[in-house]
C-alpha cells in the first residue's frame, strides 16, 4: 500500500538490539516519534503525522510484536513484550536515526509505552502526549464494572497461551471489525485501507501472539514496574496532553478525570480535554483535535 497521505514518507527497518522495526520516517526538524496501540499499526498516524512533519522530523514505528515489526520469542516472565522493553525499543530507535531528545505522541498500548519512556529515559523525552490511556497501574487498580466491560480485552488477552491466540486466529478479521468498530463513536467509519491494513497484519499468527504477549506484560511485568514507581515517588518531567473519547473511551476510570489521574504522575504541567465526537480512536475520528494540541504542546519549552 503507498499511502499517499504519508507523501515524503519513507519506510526503514530497522535492527535495534536484534529486533527488526519497521518505521515510516518524514519532515524535518526537531523530533518526534508517534507510538500507535492496539490493534493497530503506524498507519493509525495517516492523518495527523504529515501535519506535524511540516516542522517536525517525525518518527512512525510499529511496536514490536505489532504490524511489519518483528515479534520475539515469548517469555515466562513476559520480559520480551514488557512496556520497558518496548521504550528501550524506541530509545534505542531514536538513536540510531541520530536524535538524542525528542517528542512522544501516543495512543493505546503505545502511550504505556511512551509514558514508560518517559519514565525510564526521561533526559530523552521532551514533551508527551496520551490519547485515551491513563497508566496501567491505575486501570488494574480503579477497574470496576464499566470499564471491565469495556475493557474485557484487559483479562482476555492476557489469558495464558495459546487461549487467546487460539480463539482470535479462527477468524481475525471479525475480530478485528468488531472490536475496533465497538470503541470508535457510534457513527464512526473506518477507512477501508486502513481496515484492511490492520486486518492483514492480525492474519499472521505471530502478530496475535506478539500482542497476546503485550497484554500478558501488562497483567504482570509492566504493573510491577508501574507500582515500583509510584512507591519510590518516580514521575514524568515533562509537559504532558492527554485526551479522550468523549462518546466512546477507554481512557480511564468513569469516578475521576483522566486528568487528574495523570497529574498524580506528573511533575510537569498536565493539559487536556475530552473529545465529544470521538470514541476511543481520537488520531482517526477527531485527527483535527489532535493536530491542534499537537502543535500547542510542542511549542512549549523545556
Amino acid at each position: 500500500m503507498g499511502w499517499n497521505m504519508f507523501e515524503g514518507f519513507e519506510i526503514k527497518r530497522i535492527d535495534v538490539d536484534g529486533v527488526t522495526l519497521n518505521v515510516r520516517v518524514g519532515g524535518s526538524g526537531p523530533a518526534l516519534v508517534m507510538l500507535h496501540g492496539y490493534p493497530q499499526t503506524h498507519i493509525m498516524w495517516r492523518l495527523v503525522a504529515p501535519e506535524l512533519a511540516k516542522t517536525h522530523t517525525v518518527v512512525c514505528p510499529d511496536l514490536r510484536g505489532y504490524g511489519d515489526s518483528d515479534s520475539p520469542p515469548s517469555d515466562a516472565e513476559h520480559m520480551n513484550f514488557s512496556k520497558r522493553a518496548m521504550a528501550a525499543d524506541v530509545a534505542g530507535l531514536m538513536t540510531k536515526l541520530g536524535h538524542e531528545t525528542f517528542a512522544v505522541i501516543t495512543h493505546d498500548r503505545g502511550a504505556r509505552v511512551g509514558y514508560r519512556l518517559c519514565l525510564d529515559f526521561p533526559e530523552r523525552a521532551t514533551h508527551f502526549m496520551s490519547l485515551d490511556v491513563v497508566p496501567t497501574h491505575e486501570m488494574w487498580s480503579r477497574l470496576g464494572k464499566s470499564s471491565a466491560l469495556g475493557g474485557f480485552h484487559w483479562q482476555f488477552l492476557a489469558q495464558p497461551a495459546p487461549k487467546p491466540e487460539t480463539m482470535i486466529t479462527g477468524n481475525p478479521d471479525y475480530w478485528m471489525e468488531w472490536l475496533m468498530s465497538s470503541w470508535a463513536s457510534a457513527d464512526y467509519t473506518f477507512d477501508a485501507e486502513a481496515m484492511e491494513a490492520y486486518k492483514a497484519a492480525f492474519r499472521k499468527p505471530d502478530v496475535i501472539r506478539g500482542t497476546c504477549e503485550d497484554y500478558r506484560a501488562g497483567a504482570t511485568v509492566d504493573d510491577a514496574h508501574d507500582t515500583a514507581d509510584k512507591v519510590a515517588g518516580r514521575k514524568l518531567q515533562c509537559p504532558m496532553v492527554c485526551l479522550w473519547g468523549g462518546s466512546r473511551s477507554l481512557g480511564g476510570p468513569k469516578t475521576s478525570s483522566p486528568l487528574d489521574v495523570w497529574r498524580d504522575w506528573a511533575e510537569g504541567s498536565v493539559a487536556g480535554e475530552a473529545v465529544p465526537e470521538s470514541g476511543h480512536f481520537i488520531a482517526e475520528e477527531a485527527p483535527e483535535v489532535v493536530i491542534r494540541w499537537a502543535k500547542k504542546l510542542l511549542s512549549e519549552t523545556t
